[in-house]
């Protein structure tokens, strides 16, 4: 099978998966992401947020609009900052994304099953390396 039939097969599970989590829970992937990463504790700023995962400010901003009007995230300025807007879950909104980490790693397990302990490492670290590659964030 030639390299770019393999990446394209890969590309048909992630998009399955995509579709399935769409299904339960009305959620884009991009919005899935985000949420996932919102989710802690601390809330995010804005600005920092959007440089740290790659995602354009004006992409960032429908997302996270569509996430607010689902009462899963809310935007807020602070008295001491007025122009920085930061980035809240609600409790719904960590619920949905400690549910949506857990079908990852289950999702996750299940896709490299069938790799030796030493093929998993390989894999890891050879996914790690493509995509911690800088140029590959090229602000979604």
């Amino acid at each position: 099978m030639k390299e770019f039939q393999i990446l394209h097969k890969l590309i048909h599970i992630f998009k399955e998966k995509e579709i399935r989590q769409f299904e339960r829970t009305g959620l884009s992937g991009k919005e899935l992401y985000v949420l996932q990463h919102i989710r802690t504790d601390d809330p995010w700023r804005f600005n920092d947020f959007a440089e740290h995962y790659c995602i354009k400010p004006s992409t960032l901003t429908g997302i996270v609009s569509r996430l607010e009007n689902k009462g899963l995230v809310k935007r807020e300025r602070t008295e001491k900052d007025r122009k920085a807007v930061y980035l809240y879950c609600t409790s719904s909104g960590r619920d949905l994304g400690r549910k949506h980490i857990e079908e990852d790693k289950l999702f996750f397990h299940s896709l490299l099953s069938t790799l030796e302990p030493q093929e998993k490492e390989q894999f890891i670290g050879l996914t790690k390396k493509i995509t911690d590659n800088p140029e590959h964030c090229q602000q979604q």
